[in-house]
């Protein structure tokens, strides 16, 4: 008598939900020793409670799977396994993300009517990532509400109670947290160790009306940790996590060709995240993190993540910047002097070319460039030359053409006039940094766009002893 053949799995749209909670189960520690019998446990209650709208998209991937699997009927990979019952799940993740991302932005109004849509941005500190897909320790969340027309909305901020450190790991989280965000490993007082309270008032801070959850952004190289916190999170709360992490990076990109129809690469999209600009800026971060001043906090980088972007579309989208986009500087805060226009030269040539192309120094300005004598090691009336810039940006050089009187000290710097804050679209702000070493460096900290006109500058000096160029371009 034959063998009897074995019951091959019904491709529908629950089978699809579980190949995609498979490597989630795994990375969150549970045991699945009878194979897609456990994984109908784990998964069965959270697809009752999944909404039908979000079934009907795993139903219609089920079909596809199909349609691909009578393409490829009989065939066998190199163990002899039928092609048809390989699944690629990173595949089907990423292309569920891209139709996500692509409905989004087909649901925006055309034109400049995107500045009134509203994001949320998402941000998660842990104590510390554990090897062997442990996972993580979130110790603390933010997330803030933001539109291009309003900027920064509403702010949710909580710390979170993580759990005991698991035992050979307390030297990590407390080596992280000393390094990095500075929030104590264990008896935190403003921890919140209710975590079905802190759910459901995240819950109603991202959906008021409890139906509608939109997608949170998140830095691209954060999604994965911020994606097994919320599972984590609603595991402890006992609830189902119907959040959606898309990546921030791409919706930046989204926004440039919604409004220019090209938009800058990723990697010059996460330098422009990535900025140091607002680091350290007052009211940047929560309270807590600002009475250590440190820049590791939550709350405090999606707040970062606005103001970068703020900053970058005020141009696209002709955008009227207030305080809710850009950070407020208090009038008279600081010694500082102001250089007039002809103080500075900039120069737009890159300040590196590639080894084999390295100019001698007779030639115009590169890599090997020497400075005139007026601008030795030994003199400081001006700057020698500019550190080249972070990022995919060529750097800038600008250097003080004036005297040394222009080049502000810790003694002679006079406490003068407000600084003037951008008041029209066509102005731009563009911070520098200048440094003391034996000759003064200006390092380009910002994102350049094209500039007309004339340049005005001043110097800030703050209480440290670091200078800040401050030039305003119309």
């Amino acid at each position: 008598m034959p063998p009897k053949k074995k019951n091959k799995p019904q491709r529908n749209g629950f089978w699809v939900y579980m190949q995609e909670m498979i490597p989630e189960y795994k990375r969150q520690g549970y045991q699945m020793p009878n194979g897609m019998a456990d994984v109908v446990k784990l998964a069965h209650p959270s697809w009752k409670a999944m909404p039908e709208m979000e079934k009907q998209e795993y139903e219609r991937q089920a079909k596809e799977l199909k349609k691909s699997a009578s393409a490829t009927a009989g065939r066998l990979d190199c163990k002899g396994r039928p092609l048809a019952d390989r699944v690629d799940t990173k595949a089907i993740l990423e292309k569920r993300r891209l139709e996500e991302r692509r409905r989004v932005v087909a649901a925006w109004p055309p034109g400049r009517g995107v500045v009134h849509e509203k994001f949320l941005l998402l941000s998660i500190q842990s104590l510390c990532e554990l090897p062997d897909d442990m996972g993580y320790m979130p110790c603390e969340i933010g997330v803030v509400e933001y539109s291009l027309q309003e900027g920064i909305t509403r702010e949710f901020h909580r710390f979170i109670q993580p759990g005991k450190p698991p035992l050979g790991y307390r030297y990590l989280c407390q080596s992280t947290s000393d390094n990095t965000h500075q929030i104590p490993i264990e008896g935190f007082e403003l921890a919140e160790g209710d975590y079905h309270r802190l759910w459901t008032d995240l819950c109603k801070f991202t959906s008021p009306n409890g139906r509608d959850f939109p997608p949170l952004y998140v830095q691209v190289t954060h999604t994965s940790m911020c994606e097994w916190c919320l599972d984590w999170l609603s595991e402890m709360a006992g609830e189902y996590n119907r959040f959606h992490v898309y990546e921030l990076d791409s919706l930046v990109k989204d926004l440039y060709e919604h409004g220019e129809g090209h938009a800058p690469s990723l990697s010059m999209i996460a330098s422009i995240l990535n900025t140091s600009v607002f680091d350290y800026e007052d009211g940047s971060s929560c309270e807590y993190h600002a009475s250590k001043e440190v820049k590791y906090c939550a709350l405090g980088a999606v707040k970062r993540f606005c103001f970068s972007i703020s900053d970058s579309m005020a141009q696209v989208y002709d955008l009227q910047l207030t305080a809710r986009h850009l950070p407020e500087r208090p009038e008279n805060q600081g010694h500082y002097t102001i250089l007039p226009s002809d103080a500075f030269a900039l120069d737009r040539r890159p300040m590196w070319d590639p080894p084999s192309r390295q100019r001698t120094t007779s030639q115009p300005r590169g890599a090997a460039y020497n400075p005139p004598p007026s601008y030795s090691r030994d003199q400081r009336n001006g700057i020698a030359a500019a550190s080249p810039s972070e990022g995919n940006f060529p750097a800038r050089d600008i250097r003080v053409l004036t005297q040394a009187t222009h080049s502000a000290s810790s003694s002679n710097v006079p406490e003068t006039q407000a600084l003037r804050k951008p008041t029209t679209p066509g102005e731009y702000l563009y911070l520098l940094q200048l440094f003391f070493h034996r000759t003064y460096c200006l390092q380009f900290v910002s994102t350049p766009t094209k500039t007309t006109g004339n340049v005005k500058g001043w110097c800030e000096l703050s209480k440290g002893g670091c200078l800040t160029v401050k030039a305003t371009y119309f």
